[in-house]
């Protein structure tokens, strides 16, 4: 433990600085440190870590060479810390394991500083390994000896959390250590030193359950000797992003990536390893050395000759250091020569006056250090946005490290996407603020460990996306994304359940914006997304409801527009009105009924009817460009809607006698259309009706609709007919062998259509679009006389077709009769015809 250089990144709360060491230290190459640890002389800082750094110290009861981790000052206060850094040497301590850090002694000294020793090992980590070239039979020996390991800490109850390529050291010979327990948690542990929904880990190596934030057990360390081994393989992590989260994502949802070619017969162990699902992996670290077993290494082009590896020391892997580049931290003073401290022909008393000068000098210098860097970071917070603070600081991992000053990186978990499309108040303080001394090379966010709760700063990062109108995309970096993974992670979070529908309510907005411009394709499109996006919510029917409700409201807009252009039969308009009601409800049927209706308009065979009152009048068929006939006859029920409404009062004092099966002699005044002496109801065609009578209907219709309705002419009558097939039983009602039966007569044919008298309207196939222009009753035509033009003075009007009562035998379609006006009879009706203005 402790060779491994790592990001240090200190959060607001337990307060931090970390930085790099002084220029005086660079020139002297040693450490005098105003930390005071019983037992051991501290030579100089190896490591740093989230809340502690790592010494090299000589133990002097022993005289060995120790790693001594130390707690970070600002972090001891905090019993939580304190609790899990002591919980990690515990740990280690009862884990006696050759590919296990070995732990020698634990304490906390009287000023309360926390630390542990524990094995030296200065022979680099995989990550390095991996750098200068590493063989699959060096990369089998090395997963084998970290899946030992793992396997040992599994059976104690133990799981790791953070498998990373640094936290794999390499003794003096060459065993692979496994290191960095600060984060392992016991399984049957019930009080946890991380809350429920954090994430803890290195992104690239973390499990998705980790990600998420869920409970962990030893199949997370498993997937990540997955990624150790990918990374073995290829000489990077299987996922990478732009920051923690887009790599956590990714392991989350991404698809497990390919190997390169030359590597496939590693992908088997990588598939199962890196399974989304932890029952889908193996299930044991003896399960994964059984699957590298099966692993046949790599053959070589040339036999290499085995040569021992080789030992990086410290001196080698990091060069001296530079004033930009080195951390400063808290209680660390610069570099002093080492004959200023120690000289060997000094007096004893000599030396003891030196040492009761010295710590009040490093107390004061440390002092001044601490104030100075103080007073940055509250400058810098003054500076920030949301009161955070934030000072970041990178360890120089090698020695060809180039020295840089980069802007202040911004949180791994904010996202480098966010932040940099965030609002001015969210942006980072400039490197001039903070001072050349606090920043080394560039830090690597992606790989610092995370302790946080994923879906408050998800749920923040998703607002900034939303005020800045970042709603589905770019893709992972938007609001509706990182709403939606709050939401996986904590299912009972309200704050990101409602985000969810605040994106949605924003497409709404932005759909209202696009109507009112005129641009309805955006609108649908924006409407479909706010319902996509609301409906991914489980038990979102309200919310989705809502949008729905809206989209309708504007179909039904366009439906009614549309309808009323049919009726006035502007085919354009109705054409237009319909399309549009498509667009926004591509299934809606009275649409697409009506889109056909308004193609067809104005051409023979379009049917319509007008509006009239609360209702509508007769359902009409065009039958020429400027004629349109009633596809039935008048109904008893319509004709009763205007006897009800002027017919009463107009005819009552003069009503006509009406004849039995056209007979003179069996006529009788008290026949009339609603006591016809046949078996009818409303769908039944009205009889017992005079000329007079169905023309005052036609002129009341005209008035109701505001169209001209009239009786048709003979010409006009005659021109539909003409299409009518020679009539029988079954298409058309004429007297047949019910007839016969009913009114006991051999008259009647001797087929039978099941009426004995008339039939309701629409009943036999219809001629040109029409409906019983042969059979049922005979009709009314506007004609004085048979067949001439209908003048004032006339008292005679025309009939054309055949009635239920008519002998096929004996009578034409095409025979033409008259009558009297004031005559009726229950066997004669009449239809309507519309006059169409071009």
């Amino acid at each position: 433990m402790g060779c491994s250089p790592a990001g240090l990144l200190f959060r607001s709360g337990p307060a931090g600085v970390a930085g790099g060491e002084n220029r005086a230290r660079q020139r002297a190459g040693v450490e005098v440190t105003a930390i005071d640890i019983p037992g051991y002389v501290i030579r100089r800082e190896v490591g740093v870590g989230g809340m502690a750094s790592v010494y090299l110290a000589l133990q002097t009861s022993l005289e060995r060479e120790v790693a001594l981790k130390i707690m970070s000052p600002a972090l001891a206060a905090d019993p939580t810390f304190s609790k899990r850094f002591l919980q990690e040497a515990r740990m280690l301590a009862s884990l006696a394991h050759p590919n296990i850090v070995q732990v020698y002694d634990v304490g906390v000294t009287q000023s309360q500083v926390n630390y542990f020793s524990m094995q030296y090992l200065a022979n680099g980590d995989f990550a390095q390994r991996v750098r200068l070239g590493l063989s699959e039979k060096d990369l089998l020996r090395v997963l084998e000896g970290v899946a030992n390991a793992l396997g040992y800490a599994h059976l104690r109850g133990y799981v790791h959390r953070d498998v990373a390529p640094g936290n794999i050291l390499f003794d003096a010979s060459d065993t692979p250590i496994l290191t960095d327990f600060g984060i392992a948690r016991a399984f049957s542990q019930t009080a946890r030193i991380t809350s429920a929904g954090i994430s803890v880990g290195t992104s690239h190596y973390m499990s998705p359950e980790q990600a998420r934030g869920s409970d962990v057990d030893a199949r997370s360390d498993l997937y990540g000797l997955g990624v150790l081994t990918w990374f073995g393989l290829t000489g990077k992590p299987p996922y990478e992003g732009a920051d923690g989260f887009a790599v956590s994502y990714a392991h989350v949802f991404e698809p497990i990536p390919r190997l390169p070619p030359g590597k496939e017969h590693w992908q088997t162990l990588i598939d199962k390893a890196l399974a989304k699902d932890p029952a889908e992996r193996y299930q044991s670290a003896e399960e994964f050395i059984a699957a590298l077993a099966e692993i046949e290494p790599e053959a070589q082009e040339e036999e290499r000759q085995e040569a021992p590896t080789r030992v990086l020391k410290r001196d080698g892997l990091q060069a001296a250091p530079r004033s930009n580049e080195a951390p400063t931290r808290i209680g660390v003073l610069p570099a002093i020569d080492p004959s200023l401290l120690r000289n060997q022909d000094s007096t004893p008393a000599q030396a003891a006056a030196s040492r009761s000068v010295w710590p009040w000098v490093l107390a004061g210098v440390g002092a001044l250090l601490i104030g100075s860097v103080g007073y940055l970071l509250l400058a810098n917070r003054g500076k920030g946005g949301a009161g955070e603070s934030t000072v970041t600081a990178t360890v120089s991992p090698s020695a060809n490290a180039q020295a840089s000053r980069p802007s202040l990186p911004t949180l791994p978990d904010r996202g480098a996407q966010a932040a940099s499309q965030a609002s001015p108040a969210e942006a980072a303080p400039p490197v001039d603020a903070l001072g050349d001394e606090l920043f080394a090379t560039e830090l690597d966010m992606s790989t610092v460990p995370t302790v946080l709760d994923p879906v408050a700063e998800l749920v923040r990062l998703a607002r900034i996306d939303l005020a800045g109108q970042r709603l589905t995309n770019p893709p992972r970096t938007n609001a509706f994304e990182r709403f939606s993974l709050a939401l996986m992670i904590d299912a009972k979070s309200k704050v990101a359940r409602q985000g969810i529908f605040d994106v949605a309510k924003a497409y709404v907005d932005l759909a209202e914006k696009s109507l009112g411009a005129g641009n309805l394709g955006e609108f649908v499109d924006y409407l479909a997304k706010a319902e996509q996006v609301a409906g991914s919510v489980p038990d979102s029917a309200a919310e989705v409801g809502q949008v729905q409700t809206r989209r309708q409201a504007e179909v039904r807009k366009y439906l009614d527009a549309a309808q009323s252009a049919l009726a006035d039969l502007d085919s354009d308009a109705a054409t237009a009105g319909f399309e549009k009601a498509i667009q926004i409800d591509p299934g809606n049927q009275a649409a697409r009924s009506g889109l056909q209706k308004a193609k067809g308009m104005g051409k023979p065979g379009y049917v319509f009817r007008d509006k009239m009152g609360a209702g509508t009048g007769p359902e009409l068929v065009v039958v020429s460009s400027n004629l349109a006939f009633s596809r039935r006859e008048t109904t008893r029920g319509e004709f009763a809607t205007w006897w009800r409404a002027e017919g009463r009062q107009k005819f009552s004092s003069a009503a006509a006698s009406c004849r039995d099966r056209e007979s003179i002699f069996r006529s009788s005044r008290k026949r009339d259309w609603s006591s016809p002496d046949i078996t009818q109801d409303d769908s039944h065609p009205v009889v017992c009706v005079s000329f007079a009578q169905a023309t005052a209907y036609a002129n009341w219709i005209s008035t109701q609709t505001g169209h001209k309705y009239r009786l048709p002419t003979p010409a006009e009558w005659e021109q539909v007919a003409r299409n009518a097939p020679i009539a029988g039983c079954s298409s058309a009602n004429l007297a047949d062998a019910t007839y016969n039966r009913v009114f006991e007569t051999k008259n009647g044919a001797d087929c039978n259509d099941g009426f004995a008298a008339t039939a309701p309207t629409g009943r036999f196939p219809a001629v040109s679009g029409v409906f019983d222009l042969d059979g049922n009753v005979r009709e009314w035509v506007a004609a004085c006389g048979k067949s001439a033009a209908l003048t004032a003075s006339c008292r005679e009007h025309g009939t054309r077709g055949r009635g239920w009562a008519s002998i096929a035998s004996k009578e034409q379609l095409s025979d033409a009769n008259d009558f009297a006006e004031d005559v009726s009879m229950n066997s004669l009706g009449f239809r309507l015809v519309r006059e169409l203005v071009q």
